[in-house]
């Protein structure tokens, strides 16, 4: 009867014991490795050099500089490695903004030259029919050019 109290106590002081020590247990906060993933937009995720696509090609590049530079800081361990992983992502924001300025000013330019097309193909049209009047007239004015 006196082992099973004794056991019972023991078993209850060791749970205590346990409970303590794992609440005091200090954990380090993970390091996130950045994934490709976070900056690339989706269509361009799993892009190869293509000669007929700009834009491939220049994701095709920034990814074999992402895998190179997060190759170089898995050589670092602990802090020196989170502020590696926080320095990449940082550098990849960056160039993710450079690509969105120049993003818009391609749509912009883009824009402007199809307003631009659209109002030099109106301009030469309406001079194109003041040359040839001739042709424009309806069926019953068609006359003869010498009868200008």
């Amino acid at each position: 009867m006196v082992t099973k109290k004794y056991a019972l106590l023991f078993g209850i002081a060791i749970s205590l014991l346990g409970i303590i020590l794992n609440t005091q247990k200090v954990t380090a906060a993970p390091i996130l490795v950045p994934e490709w993933t976070e900056f690339c937009p989706p269509i361009y995720c799993d892009s190869n050099e293509n000669v007929f696509s700009k834009d491939a090609t220049y994701w095709y590049k920034r990814r074999m500089q992402f895998n190179d530079a997060l190759h170089k800081c898995s050589a670092y361990k602990d802090n020196d490695l989170k502020n590696c992983y926080d320095e990449l992502r940082a550098a990849e924001e960056r160039k993710n903004k450079v690509w969105d300025v120049r993003q818009d000013e391609k749509y912009r330019t883009t824009e402007y030259n199809r307003e631009y097309n659209i109002e030099k193909m109106r301009y030469d049209e309406i001079n194109y029919m003041l040359d040839h009047r001739y042709y424009y007239r309806p069926r019953r004015y068609y006359y003869h050019y010498y009868d200008y």
